[in-house]
């Protein structure tokens, strides 16, 4: 079986859902891998302080769904993802020296909000 490759979760709520899509498709819910290696994974892919919150708990079959509820509870809050994504679209840094480059990564990254945004059911024409 080719290893299994996640991206790096930092703690950004307004990533917290690819992530979780990424881990339950590749890991939690594979049938192939084990208890113990399911429980070890998620680990792996927290980078730096994000894995504060679940340093130091025991890996075993018990304390695993509490594990994940720590992280889907502290990361995976609706309301401040949504909050998340607004903020970033207010603050957009206005672009002083236009090139198709800056125009094109300043549209990408708001229409991937905007698309987040829908995602979790918001009416983005509303902030229009």
């Amino acid at each position: 079986m080719p290893p299994t490759k996640l991206e790096q979760f930092a703690g950004d709520v307004e990533t917290w859902a690819w992530f979780r899509e990424q881990f339950e498709s590749s890991i939690d819910k594979d049938p192939i891998l084990s208890t113990l290696n399911q429980r070890v994974f998620p680990r792996g892919y927290l980078e730096g302080e994000k894995i504060g919150p679940v340093a130091g708990i025991a890996v075993n079959a018990s304390v695993y769904e509490d594990t994940k509820k720590i992280l889907y509870d502290r990361y995976g809050d609706k309301n401040r993802i949504i909050q998340a994504h607004l903020h970033y679209l207010e603050e957009v840094t206005p672009i002083w020296y236009a090139s198709a480059e800056a125009l094109n990564t300043t549209y990408i990254e708001c229409n991937r909000r905007l698309q987040s945004l829908r995602a979790l059911g918001e009416e983005v024409k509303a902030y229009c």
